[in-house]
């Protein structure tokens, strides 16, 4: 018995290591594609032959929308788990961002960036990080807490850092494969959304 009650604690142990690994693995590949977008974003909505005015609305449309559903997921998600919270944002993201590459007038684009969960910023601030968060403080100890929070912000960072840099791909392949201007920027939109809306 005391063998059976050995085995069952470091299988705890190993399956709370693999939930640690998946979520700083989708943190890593959703800040990628803050990055990118953060960029990307602003240079689409211009090549769709938006204005500043316009494009200003719908960035602040967005980052309005993630404060709200944050702030609500905040007063419900004790009643709900949060592997599931976290699959409807991330099915949520998913159809936002295929929803962003087919719209192109204003008032659909802006409806879009009000209700979906994408992000006009390189750092994450949508209702995944409250939601990973709480999810990482379950897989340690107190004491270990502080060094898990520290290292899942340096892999938001880091590779937030480096989707920004890659946002030059699609000047890249508009010269490559002659494409028009905007056709690489909804493609990325759509390999980008349904890539970084995988749940942990």
């Amino acid at each position: 018995m005391p063998v059976c009650r050995e085995n069952g604690g470091q299988d705890i142990v190993l399956e709370r290591a693999a939930q640690r690994r998946l979520l700083l693995i989708a943190r890593g590949i959703r800040a990628g594609g803050d990055g990118f977008a953060a960029i990307l974003i602003p240079v689409y909505l211009s090549a769709l032959g938006f204005g500043a005015f316009h494009i200003g609305a719908i960035t602040t449309a967005m980052l309005l929308g993630s404060a709200v559903m944050t702030l609500a997921i905040g007063l419900i998600a004790h009643r709900l788990q949060t592997h599931r919270l976290l699959v409807g944002a991330a099915i949520l993201m998913m159809l936002s961002g295929i929803g962003f590459a087919i719209a192109q007038d204003f008032w659909p684009l802006l409806l879009i960036a009000f209700i979906g969960s994408l992000n006009p910023s390189a750092s994450d601030v949508s209702v995944f990080v409250p939601l990973e968060q709480t999810a990482l403080a379950n897989t340690v100890d107190a004491e270990r807490r502080t060094s898990l929070f520290a290292s899942y912000s340096l892999v938001g960072s880091l590779v937030g850092a480096v989707g920004s840099l890659l946002a030059g791909a699609p000047d890249m392949l508009t010269s490559a494969l002659s494409l028009v201007r905007t056709q690489p920027f909804e493609r990325c939109s759509w390999s980008m959304e349904c890539s970084v809306s995988l749940p942990p």
